[in-house]
Order: structure tokens, then sequence, then C-alpha cells
């Protein structure tokens, strides 16, 4: 498929942890505390104030701080390895001024903001674990009413799914289609990517309505709105694909939403649009069959379970034998932390 590993964000955090001393589990504990360090630097925007060497003073003047604590807090950064501190004040170190200033073309603030606006719902496990039902902090609640999470969860998936739209869009399985619908496609790079490297592409978007206005801004920004459009869908719905083909199908990093019984059922009314000669592209983070490794793919599953009524990731085997299950050959791609699963229909 000539797929290329592309850099992820967590390319080296991928080994399950090994706690050695009670010393571990404190630190284990206290983890959180390092998070609502840089959660709160980032917001602040402390790091576009420090690409050139600035005094604590100045900067506590700049951003309404009390400065003897503005001290304390950049020295906090420093001995996290975010700043340098020197003669002439207080600097980023390489990597916060690649990731962490807002003008940067590598910025993950969306991400780091995701994150941070799910500070309040991890003390709710137990709340979760005893729910069958869809609590009101979750995402398929919240994001009715809350539209800063919603757009900060939009901005973070646009970033996360970057790495993955760059292998996508050189596809040579697109040289050729025509039609290309993307199923859970969100706010929409995928498709805008393809249709953009691929001129006789035309694409829809099939999603749920509060994702009309990413995929719109995604589509204006690409001036892309004469060939793609987006579709308020429910997917679980079988009854909507009926009568609809396509040259390519997509599922991307979307089945972690869904139960096991759902992804089955959502495989096999994808795979009905695939036309002859056609693929079904599935992608998603890889899990192997005993749902612990790689450790961050456990992690991930459990972060899907805490914040949707539904959510888990779903082994890398149980997705291939699905499509299988559903009359498709299925080749399949390592590409970093994920798994790229082709599924062709014999032409």
């Amino acid at each position: 498929m000539n797929a290329q590993k592309p850099v992820t964000i967590y390319e080296h955090a991928d080994e399950v942890s090994s706690l050695q001393s009670v010393v571990d589990l404190v630190k284990l504990s206290d983890q959180y505390r390092q998070s609502a360090i840089l959660h709160s630097a980032l917001a602040q925007r402390v790091f576009d104030h420090t690409r050139q060497p600035i005094a604590a003073q100045a900067l506590s003047d700049a951003l309404g701080w009390v400065p003897n604590k503005g001290r304390i807090f950049l020295n906090a950064l420093v001995a996290m390895g975010l700043l340098k501190r020197t003669a002439q004040g207080y600097e980023n170190l390489p990597l916060s001024q690649r990731f962490l200033v807002s003008d940067s073309a590598e910025f993950i603030g969306p991400i780091i903001d995701h994150q941070r606006l799910q500070w309040h719902n991890w003390p709710r496990l137990d709340e979760v674990l005893r729910s069958r039902q869809s609590l009101d902090f979750q995402q398929e609640n919240r994001f009715k009413h809350d539209l800063a999470a919603r757009d900060a969860f939009n901005d973070a998936m646009v970033r996360f799914s970057q790495p993955m739209v760059d292998v996508l869009r050189d596809l040579p399985l697109f040289d050729k289609a025509r039609r290309v619908i993307d199923l859970a496609g969100g706010h929409g790079t995928y498709l805008a990517e393809i249709a953009s490297r691929h001129p006789q592409v035309k694409g829809e978007v099939w999603d749920l309505e509060p994702t009309r206005d990413a995929a719109a801004t995604t589509f204006g920004k690409y001036k892309l709105e004469e060939r793609l459009r987006f579709h308020a869908r429910n997917l679980l719905d079988l009854a909507q694909y009926q009568g609809e083909r396509a040259d390519v199908v997509m599922l991307n990093d979307c089945l972690h939403y869904f139960t096991r019984e759902q992804v089955r059922t959502l495989i096999a009314g994808a795979a009905g649009m695939v036309e002859d000669g056609g693929a079904l592209l599935v992608l998603s983070m890889a899990l192997e069959d005993d749902e612990i490794h790689p450790a961050l793919s456990a992690d991930f599953s459990l972060h899907m379970m805490l914040n949707t009524v539904n959510g888990e990731l779903h082994s890398t085997r149980y997705l291939i034998d699905s499509m299988a299950s559903a009359g498709l050959a299925v080749e399949q791609e390592p590409i970093g932390r994920y798994t790229l699963l082709v599924g062709r229909r014999a032409a």
C-alpha cells in the first residue's frame, strides 16, 4: 500500500509501565500536578512570551501575576524541562518552542486544551463504571450545549489526524476513485486532503449534525465546497445505506465510539456500499488481542469509556474479522501507533 510511518505525538510512550517501589506509586498518584502546570501555562500562552529570554518580573507584569508567585511558577516549568533559566531570563527549550508556541506550525495547543476541558471528568470514573446510560458530562451530551468543549475537540482531532492524513491522501487507490464517502468523517480533513490531491474525487462526510459546521469550515478552507458535501446521518441506521455506492468508503479513527456489535453492523453497512473493485478503509489505533498492548492503546480505550457511553478501542483482529465477514479481502499496514486496513471488493 506504500504507506509510510508518520511521526506521532506519542512516539516513544508505548510500553506497559513497570512500577518498582512505593516511590513509584506516589509519583504515579502525583502526576496530575504536572498536567495542571502545563495546562495553566498553555492557557495563559506563557510560551509565547518566552520565545526570547524574559525576566520573571516582566512576564509577571505582562500576565498580571503576583511577581513572587510568577517566579515560583516559572521555576517549576524549568524543573519540568519546559523552560530554561539563564542570566537573561526564562526562555523556551526546543521542544516548547516547536510545539507550545501558538503561531508554530506544529502547535499542539488544541490537543492540550481538549485535555484540560476533561479535567473534571476523571474524578467521576465511579459514576461511569456504574452507569449504563450516557451521563451529562460525556461527549454525546456535553457537545450539544458546551460549544467551547466541542470546538476544542474538533481542533484537537484535526491536529491528531494530520500524520494519518498525510499517509491516506497519497494512497494509489484514490487515483481512479470518483466518489468517496467518509463515515463519521467529522471535521472533514481526511476527505478534503484526498480531494485536494485527487481532482476527480467528489465526496461526502456522513456524521451527526453537531459536526456540520466543522466540516463546512474545512471544505471552505480548501475551497472544495463544489465537490464535497456534508450529510447528517445516524450511521447505525442501515436504511441510510440502501442504494448508496462509492469507490472508496472510509471509517477513519471512529470505531472506538461503538460497541463490538455496533462495529460489526457498521462495517457490514459500509462494505455494502463499496463498488466492485473498490475499497473500504478502516483506520484505527492498533490493539492486540489481549486488549492491554500497546499500553497507550489500552489507556485510550479507558479514555473512550470515560467520555462516551459505548466507547472502547477494539482489537485489530476483531476489525479484520468483521471486514472479512462482510466479503472483503483485507490488507493490513502498520502506521506508527495505528493500523490501516484496506478491505477490497473483487472487480
